[in-house]
């Protein structure tokens, strides 16, 4: 009968050889195995609370004025104050108009006169170009010719929701 013998009895493993290097690595893994048995497992991630604003219904809103230094509208009140609006666009159709943010730059003296080629009291809007406007607040507009002049407005706000 032959006797099978245990192959490390014939061939014992050297300090720091591959065998020994690889039972110390198993021996190492084990026991991180063993630690990571006792860590509680992690809570699982709360729902992300994400505010969000219910801003209603869109509106959407279109106007065209007609202003001139030569008649008794001179000055205009684009839009008035709208905390719902999102944006607007503003274009002037016939001769360059000033855009102001406060009733005093519109009633500057130079913006009447800024076709001259002065300097104005506000943003010199030029004929055809339509500028986007991003802000809640009262805009102006100042003719700049005694020909009338058009100057269309489109807005665009959220309803009160």
């Amino acid at each position: 009968m032959s006797t099978v013998t245990d192959p490390e009895t014939l061939f014992p493993p050297k300090t720091g050889g591959m065998v020994d290097t690889a039972r110390k690595r198993m021996q190492a893994e084990a026991g991180q195995i063993e630690a990571l048995g006792s860590i509680p497992a992690p809570e699982p991630f709360a729902r992300l609370q994400v505010p969000v604003n219910d801003h209603g219904t869109e509106l959407a809103r279109a106007r065209t004025f007609s202003v001139s230094t030569g008649n008794n509208n001179p000055i205009v009140e684009l839009l008035g104050q709208d905390v719902n609006r999102r944006n607007a666009v503003i274009m002037t159709l016939d001769e360059p108009v000033v855009i102001s943010f406060s009733q005093q730059a519109a009633d500057d003296p130079r913006n009447a006169i800024n076709a001259a080629g002065l300097s104005a009291n506000g943003f010199v809007l030029p004929v055809n170009v339509p500028v986007p406007v991003n802000c809640q607040g009262v805009i102006y507009c100042t003719a700049t010719s005694a020909t009338a002049t058009r100057v269309s407005v489109m807005a665009f706000s959220y309803a009160e929701g």
